[in-house]
């Protein structure tokens, strides 16, 4: 059955030690160097990736905050360029009524004046009809000075007549 043999498990405490040893000193520190290493590297990615993610949700803060502001401006710029061209508008309006009103009040002065240079005219015919009939009337012709003369008379006549002044 089973035998024990002390020499069998003296040698085997043994050799297990000297492994133990031998490992210890070769291969555990190493071992243990790699892993700590490792350990240590593995630290340091999360460390940055955290620092990363920090950076990226400032950076998100910052773009937000310049989008708001680029929308503000915008509407600014929106309500400033709708002022102006309001502003254009009623001066453009404004312009036109008076440019208006300038050729109504000139287009009148042209009229009366129209109107004054055809009642003058309408006077010297009647004038000169009047002269004509008189002339025949008395059966005699008028000299050019007379002619005159009776033109002015008539005139003035007409006017007071008329209630213009001379």
């Amino acid at each position: 059955m089973l035998e024990l043999h002390t020499g069998l498990i003296a040698w085997t405490i043994i050799i297990f030690v000297l492994l133990l040893f031998i490992l210890r000193r070769v291969a555990w520190k190493p071992i243990v160097g790699a892993l700590e290493e490792r350990t240590k590297k593995i630290k340091d990615s999360l460390e940055k990736a955290e620092a990363a993610q920090r950076a990226a949700e400032n950076a998100r803060a910052e773009y937000e905050a310049m989008m708001a502001k680029a929308s503000k401006e915008a509407q600014e710029l929106i309500a400033r360029s709708r002022k102006d061209a309001e502003s254009a508008r009623a001066k453009i309006v404004a312009d036109a009524q008076s440019e208006s009103e300038q050729i109504k009040q000139r287009t009148l002065r042209e009229i009366d004046l129209a109107r004054q240079k055809a009642l003058e005219e309408l006077k010297q015919t009647a004038a000169e009809l009047s002269v004509s009939i008189a002339g025949r009337i008395i059966g005699r012709s008028l000299a050019v000075k007379d002619h005159h003369d009776l033109i002015r008379q008539a005139l003035s006549e007409m006017h007071n007549l008329s209630g213009e002044p001379n």
